[in-house]
């Protein structure tokens, strides 16, 4: 039975994961802040699924605990699907270091920090896949979530040049470009409908994506279009457009 690491189980897009990969027959190693949402996971899928069930409560931007957490995991994992994210409001960031702070912290160091620890000794056993969740918002700074989107771009690069240096030795690294999704992230925000996925919709197709070794998709592919016409256009005509 292989086992599987998710970080931000608790997320809305985590259980819904974590639900799918119980299903398939992967033991699991649960991570979150909350221990009571932790526990009725735990609960969830021991009642519903014949795997086992880990959970740890930690949060993954203390970087202290990161070495010990992964050195203390009753198993290694075989593949680890990162699904921590946080984005609150563009000018609170902007105007409160804390809330500036927390948004790269998330989204960046924290991620980046673990998946260094994992890597690591996925190459020593020359095995293993990582999964993190990026997002199109990093594919271009906009004047709406320019400082969240830009720890995501710093993450999808980060991710890029894992994936290289890695796959000779038998890892594999995919990068999940993902645009909105009704959560309690995107409350408040204005959204297409058509072009925003459910969280259970998202997590089969975030799972599926790791579990075939991709390298980088949109899970919903109209944003790849999309937001190569974004790149496209000439700086000095972007820097004149309304905020989008």
């Amino acid at each position: 039975m292989k086992n599987a690491l998710v970080v931000g189980a608790t997320s809305d897009i985590g259980i819904y994961i974590t639900e799918s990969l119980a299903k398939r027959g992967f033991s699991l190693s649960l991570t979150g802040r909350n221990k009571q949402k932790l526990s009725v996971l735990k609960s969830k899928i021991l009642l519903n699924y014949m795997v086992s069930v880990d959970i740890y409560e930690w949060d993954v931007t203390k970087f202290s605990l990161h070495q010990n957490f992964y050195q203390e995991l009753s198993q290694k994992p075989d593949i680890v699907f990162f699904v921590v994210g946080y984005y609150e409001n563009q000018t609170k960031a902007r105007e409160n270091q804390n809330e500036l702070l927390e948004t790269i912290q998330v989204n960046y160091s924290a991620v980046v920090s673990l998946i260094n620890i994992i890597s690591l000794d996925m190459e020593k056993r020359n095995t293993g896949t990582i999964v993190a969740i990026s997002s199109v918002a990093g594919d271009r700074g906009r004047q709406m979530n320019f400082i969240y989107g830009s720890a995501k771009a710093g993450l999808t690069t980060y991710l890029s040049g894992l994936r290289s240096l890695l796959y000779s030795k038998g890892v594999y690294i995919t990068t999940i470009q993902l645009g909105p999704v009704y959560t309690k992230m995107s409350d408040g925000h204005n959204l297409i409908p058509w072009l925003t996925l459910q969280p259970q919709v998202a997590a089969e197709l975030i799972v599926k994506a790791g579990l075939s070794k991709k390298d980088l998709i949109y899970i919903r592919w109209p944003w790849r279009f999309i937001m190569m016409a974004i790149r496209m256009i000439p700086e000095w005509i972007f820097k004149r457009l309304p905020p989008f």
